[in-house]
This record gives structure tokens, sequence and C-alpha cells, in this order.
């Protein structure tokens, strides 16, 4: 019988750069997995979700507006 030989210096680099490499690789997959399943998650088209947004900061600035209209009339009492 042979003994077991130990990598050497250059096998464990080889090995690490492998192991970086997958690990690098498995998380693009997550990440892109994650991408797709939230934008389906989200609903709609582009333009859909670009409205539903325009709409949202719309009503945001109508309700700042309205706050402001209210300190004014507390400051000038």
């Amino acid at each position: 019988m042979f003994p077991l030989q130990v990598p050497g210096g250059p096998e464990l680099l080889v090995i690490l750069i492998a192991l970086v490499f997958q690990l690098l690789l498995l998380i693009g997959l997550l990440g892109g997995l994650g991408y797709f399943y939230l934008r389906i998650k989200s609903g709609g088209s582009v333009d859909e979700r670009l409205d539903r947004i325009e709409r949202k900061i719309g009503r945001l600035e109508a309700k700042v507006e309205a706050l402001e209209g209210e300190e004014r009339v507390e400051t000038d009492e």
C-alpha cells in the first residue's frame, strides 16, 4: 500500500481558488433567482410600477404641503 499524500502549497492554492469560484457562482445564482422572484412578486410592468410610485409620491407631497400649511396657520396665530 502506498501512503496517502497530503497536498502541498500549489495544490492547496488551486483548491482554494476553485472553492472561491464555486462559492461566487452559487451566490450569483441565488442572487439572480432572488432578483427575479422579487420582480415577479412586485407585479406589473415597469410602466405600471412607475405610475404607482408617482401616485405615491404625489400623495406624500400633498401631505407635506398640508402639514406645512397647518404649521403656518399655527405660527400666524
